[in-house]
């Protein structure tokens, strides 16, 4: 096997040089007055990586190269941080907000390294040791190793016209100039999404001149900028997908997500990024005191939801479903596999973000396979033991947990972070169901084919592949995109009709739902496309509170991210099938002659 060297020649530590008799961080590239201005400072200094690596594959080294480099950029944004927050906090400010997430980030960061050179050659095991950091010693010394340079400003920055009176404003990297040459078929996609970018920075100002006085001293940056960024990412990541179904994907966008103000009294940038040091995002340092001036009630509706997103199942109208008629499959395949009594959760998306440890940022709930976690590979799931009745039935199941609010006083409960609050509740019914199509017979589905319901991010990204999923038992035939209120008696369910019309080829696609689409409103599959059996999830509780919302006092929200502010419209599920060929042809049999097994 060819390999090329993955060694860099860089110390132990890096990122630490003695000046004056003290450590600072020396950024290549950066002006000298920005250096020595922190010449007094303590700097946060890493292990190496590029010279703990073995030899790296030549198919791996380019990912490693860029893992490598976005390792020396954490380091960079949590120095930038650290010289920004002098002062700021408790006694543990600095461990807990800064160099707690840097070893998440670089733990994540190395695990991809690993993984991208376990897949040619033997995956190095020595790595997580090295996502730790710590604070130089003052007087200390430390490997002279600059990190890689602050990417130039963006001189095609998209800003909008000057402010009158000196108002603050919003300013964006440009992106149109930053883009490879576009396919012809992505090109009105791609122009949709550049006016959105637009439509976005507009709608942010807006807000921004609308709330001047509001909040903590961290309202602009948790309330507008990081909002603002996060539905920049959703819009950029769409041009890049539009683009890489007909050539090469750019992998350069992600960077032009974060925002800035233009003034000197915004959140200090980022060098070369124009992105806000990150702040708490509820308003509290994370010695759990609150931050400037911010209410409990401004920190409850940053976090949301409030009693708006809530509905009385009594007022919701009857939905129509579709009727099997002619040669419609009316038979209905039922998996037991429990409701995780097994207690296996994880924040990972072993969909859409294989391989990164934490993607989801909130809980998720399993049942089936065992072992589904961020490395599961096809492989792996295929070898794991299952929690379903049927053996032959390992597919992973999975969804965000529902969490009860209040003080979260149960004894080693898992919390994500701040943002998820409140104790998580299992279901205390997990009805699994495979279903047939209105129209037509089903054929076989095949392994290891990945499913997708509903959008995690549907705030940011909008409603398009948001779904409603909101019931009460008693009331199926009333579905809603808010929280129900249930009447005595009654038991909130949350109901997901998977996607079922698959397009013969694929087990996955690039935005994880092409290859696998809904029928229409009649139940019918889009041309190009067959119907395979419906996967229904169907969660009953018993164990959630039934006491009506009031204001930002809730009685349960689902897990989310903390931009989503545990909208319910943001509930989702996702699957891997992993059905042996004999019980999904027991299946298609089943669905196919009306019988229910």
């Amino acid at each position: 096997m060819h390999m090329r060297s993955g060694r860099r020649g860089r110390g132990a530590w890096w990122g630490a040089v003695a000046i004056g008799g003290s450590i600072a961080l020396v950024l290549s590239g950066a002006p000298l007055s920005a250096q020595a201005s922190s010449l007094a400072a303590e700097t946060i200094v890493c292990p190496g990586v590029a010279d703990r690596l073995p030899e790296i594959p030549a198919a791996a080294q380019d990912e490693v190269d860029r893992d490598l480099a976005s390792l020396e950029t954490q380091i960079q944004e949590a120095n930038n941080r650290l010289a920004d927050s002098q002062g700021e906090g408790g006694p543990n400010f600095v461990q807990n907000a800064i160099l707690r997430p840097l070893a998440d980030k670089r733990a994540a960061t190395l695990d991809r390294i690993a993984i991208a050179i376990g897949r040619s050659a033997e995956r190095p095991g020595n790595l997580a040791a090295l996502a730790t950091c710590r604070l130089s010693e003052s007087g200390g010394n430390g490997t002279t190793s600059s990190p890689s340079p602050s990417p130039a400003p963006d001189d095609n920055a998209t800003s909008p016209p000057p402010a009158q009176d000196g108002a603050q404003r919003i300013v964006c990297p440009g992106v149109a100039d930053q883009l490879p040459e576009i396919p012809a078929a992505a090109q009105d996609e791609v122009d949709r999404n550049l006016a959105l970018l637009e439509t976005q920075i507009q709608e942010a100002n807006n807000r921004l001149a609308d709330s001047q006085g509001e909040g903590g001293p961290n309202f602009v940056q948790n309330a507008i900028l990081r909002p603002l960024s996060d539905k920049r990412a959703a819009t950029l990541d769409r041009i890049a997908i539009a683009i890489s179904r007909s050539a090469e994907r750019p992998d350069n966008l992600a960077a032009l997500a974060p925002c800035s103000l233009d003034d000197a009294g915004a959140p200090a940038p980022d060098p070369g990024t124009g992105s806000p040091s990150p702040q708490p995002t509820d308003g509290q340092n994370d010695d759990g005191q609150n931050g400037g001036d911010q209410s409990e009630e401004e920190i409850a509706a940053a976090i949301g939801p409030s009693a708006e997103d809530f509905i009385d199942i009594r007022q919701v109208a009857r939905t129509r479903q579709p009727q099997a008629r002619g040669n419609g499959s009316r038979g209905v395949f039922v998996s037991d596999c429990g409701t995780n009594e097994e207690e296996h959760r994880n924040t990972d998306n072993l969909i859409n973000a294989p391989g990164v440890v934490n993607a989801a940022q909130h809980l998720h709930d399993y049942v089936g396979n065992v072992s589904a976690d961020a490395f599961s590979t096809n492989e792996s799931l295929a070898a794991s033991d299952t929690t379903c009745r049927n053996k032959a039935d390992q597919t992973t199941y999975f969804w965000p947990v529902l969490r009860v609010r209040g003080p979260n006083d149960e004894p080693g409960a898992p919390e994500v972070d701040k943002n998820n609050i409140g104790t998580p509740v299992r279901a205390s019914v997990a009805r699994l169901e495979y279903r047939g199509n209105p129209t037509s017979p089903v054929t076989a589905a095949p392994r290891f084919l990945r499913l997708n319901f509903g959008d995690a991010k549907a705030v940011t990204n909008g409603p398009a592949n948001a779904r409603p999923v909101w019931t009460c038992t008693g009331f199926t035939d009333r579905i809603t995109d808010k929280y129900p209120i249930c009447p005595s008696g009654s038991r909130v369910t949350r109901i997901f009709d998977m996607p079922s019309c698959w397009d013969g080829q694929n087990i996955d696609s690039a935005n994880h739902r092409d290859h696998l689409v809904f029928p229409d409103d009649n139940g019918a599959c889009p041309s190009g496309t067959k119907a395979v059996p419906q996967l229904r999830m169907t969660l009953i509780y018993n164990n959630l509170p039934n006491t009506r919302p009031n204001g930002t006092d809730v009685p349960f929200a689902v897990d989310s991210f903390a931009s989503e502010r545990h909208s319910p419209i943001t509930d989702h599920v996702g699957a891997i099938g992993v059905i042996s060929d004999q019980l999904m042809e027991t299946i298609v049999q089943c669905i196919n002659n009306g019988r229910r097994c």
